[in-house]
């Protein structure tokens, strides 16, 4: 495992002597700047480039730095001189100091990677300080007992720079809200986790990062319908009224659930009005079409559909779509079910569309009367998914499919459950949060 060392060279070459020699690096790269005048004299400059003063006065000279430590043929100029043009430009600093650590991490295999920001302008110290804070580079710099604000005198150590909180912050308060803006958990997970297991934090940043990797990783969890473990993580951070409207709400989809899935536990479940999981698929089809995944919001949207139509004919008539049986359908309706019975499977199973015909057939269903009315407008906005990939066709769902078929069965669905459920308290309904204020 190669150490690399980057490192800024100012006006005086003792600190970088310093750091090279406390830190003993297999290889360094040196910032410097370009120029008649520039710092690169003192790593490239023949004979004795390096000068030591006392005031103004020279009292001794000294070969360049690379002799000086003895690097021999582990320095190669073309590799292992990074030129700054001008100096006090920071952004230059950084961008060339940052491609070439990128440069490096593609390139050189299990690298250890540090850097000392002690010489150099200022300009030079903070572009590769951040350069190093971004790509997780081991932080170094050289220090001493000033004896003026010129420079860094003999007598200097070399140490770690304490920069875990200051990249701790920057995750939470810059790239954390970009990743639940976009309802990409995995990424925060990963972000957080980093950090958890990669630096020695302040117990109070520590316990912030753990309460929102928690969260997150219940969102996770929720996003992908793993409602027991998103649960198990979300309860406990109930504290933050926002975690707990959504605890509230996930137990009342959990109940939901295990009404309709016999394989599900909904022990921890509160009830509700039983339709909680059909709501649970429409908030999971808008993060997707956030995401602009629009054939998975489209899905989650049928599956919704289905849903309802399948909770309505079991809570209320005992009727399984997978699974008729035909003594609970009024008798006028039992021979003709009965011809839809599989030869191969023995039951009789209805498919979406059938499933509302059925609720229409029955007396004065709420949901089957407003069906009748909407029935053209679903099935043709049934067309796009049908025409789909992830269904029968190879039609890509656009952002405008989406818009109309969410209008038509996000409506149809709304004024569905509002009729069936009217007696019920309703309450709105809480999409993930974008902002998690910990």
């Amino acid at each position: 495992m190669p150490k690399i060392l980057f490192i800024t060279v100012g006006g005086s070459h003792q600190p970088i002597v310093t750091a090279i020699r406390e830190l003993q690096p297999d290889r360094v790269v040196f910032l410097c700047s370009d120029g008649a005048k520039g710092s690169k004299s003192q790593v490239i400059g023949s004979g004795t480039p390096c000068e030591v003063r006392r005031g103004t006065e020279v009292i001794e000279k000294l070969p360049n730095i690379p002799t000086q430590v003895g690097l021999g043929d582990k320095f190669q100029q073309d590799r292992d001189l990074i030129l700054i043009e001008e100096p006090d430009d920071l952004s230059e600093c950084y961008l060339k100091a940052s491609l070439c650590i990128q440069n490096i991490q593609e390139n050189v295999q299990d690298a250890q990677m540090m850097a000392d920001y002690t010489g150099g302008t200022k300009s030079m110290s903070v572009g590769l300080a951040m350069a190093s804070v971004d790509y997780q580079l081991k932080l170094y710099v050289t220090t001493a007992v000033r004896t003026n604000i010129i420079k860094v005198e003999r007598g200097e150590l070399t140490g770690q720079a304490s920069v875990a909180p200051v990249v701790a912050q920057r995750t939470i308060e810059q790239f954390l809200p970009i990743f639940l803006q976009q309802y990409n958990y995995p990424a925060a997970i990963a972000q957080l986790r980093r950090l958890l297991s990669s630096m020695a934090l302040p117990s109070e940043i520590r316990r912030q990062i753990q309460t929102l990797y928690a969260c997150c990783s219940g969102l996770d969890a929720w996003d992908r319908f793993e409602h027991r473990d998103a649960l198990e993580l979300l309860e406990p951070q109930m504290r933050n009224p926002v975690i707990r409207n959504l605890v509230l709400f996930l137990k009342k989809v959990i109940n939901s659930r295990g009404q309709i899935d016999e394989k599900f536990d909904f022990s921890n479940g509160t009830e509700g009005h039983g339709y909680e999981i059909v709501q649970d698929l429409i908030l999971n089809a808008e993060r997707r079409a956030e995401q602009q995944r629009y054939d998975d919001a489209v899905g989650r949207l049928y599956r919704a559909l289905e849903l309802l139509a399948q909770i309505r004919l079991l809570k209320t008539y005992g009727i399984k779509t997978g699974d008729i049986d035909t003594a609970k359908l009024p008798e006028n309706l039992r021979d003709k079910y009965e011809k839809k019975r599989s030869n191969i499977k023995g039951k009789i199973q209805i498919p979406l569309r059938s499933s509302y015909d059925l609720l229409t057939e029955l007396p004065e269903d709420p949901i089957g009367k407003i069906y009748q009315e909407n029935a053209n407008r679903i099935i043709n906005a049934l067309e796009v998914r049908n025409n789909s990939l992830f269904a029968h066709g190879f039609e890509p769902i656009t952002s405008s499919d989406y818009e109309n078929v969410s209008e038509v069965f996000v409506n149809f669905i709304k004024s569905s459950i509002n009729s069936v459920v009217s007696n019920k308290p309703q309450i709105q309904l809480p999409q993930f949060p974008t902002d998690l204020e910990i």
